[in-house]
């Protein structure tokens, strides 16, 4: 055995001479690509910049469509805040108006509307024998 065999492992065989071969996997690897039996090595530098334009075309196209999508979200987005304030502070409006009733819940299981805040208030005091009146925060 020689130098080149105790370092490397391999040893050219000459032409036409049997050798094993070892894999690392036990099968032979196969073309996981289907063959159409196009050539696109034969295409001219033309058709090659054809395809390069169209492919740049595609990708512009693909960034413009994100850009205006992230555009528009950011649209609806601050619109639907001023949207969203705005029917808040209609509802603070209405509330303070008298235009929708205070309920105060008399702890006997029974509620009372009042269309002033003054007085749901005085009301709420009265039956709990406070100066203070006690507020419940409820989203439905």
């Amino acid at each position: 055995m020689d130098v080149e065999t105790e370092v490397t492992g391999v040893v050219d065989a000459p032409a036409g001479t049997a050798a094993i071969e070892v894999r690392l996997l036990p099968w032979r690897p196969r073309r996981r690509v289907v063959d159409h039996g196009i050539d696109l090595a034969s295409l001219s530098s033309a058709a090659d910049d054809l395809i390069g334009g169209v492919v740049a075309l595609v990708v512009a196209v693909l960034a413009a469509l994100l850009a205006l999508v992230v555009v528009a979200g950011v649209v609806v987005v601050l619109l639907e805040l001023w949207i969203v304030g705005a029917i808040a502070l209609l509802l603070l409006v209405a509330r303070f108006a008298g235009l929708l009733p205070w309920a105060v819940h008399t702890g006997r299981g029974t509620y009372e509307r009042y269309r002033w805040l003054p007085n749901a208030a005085a009301r709420v005091r009265e039956l709990n024998g406070t100066r203070h009146a006690r507020f419940r925060w409820y989203w439905a």
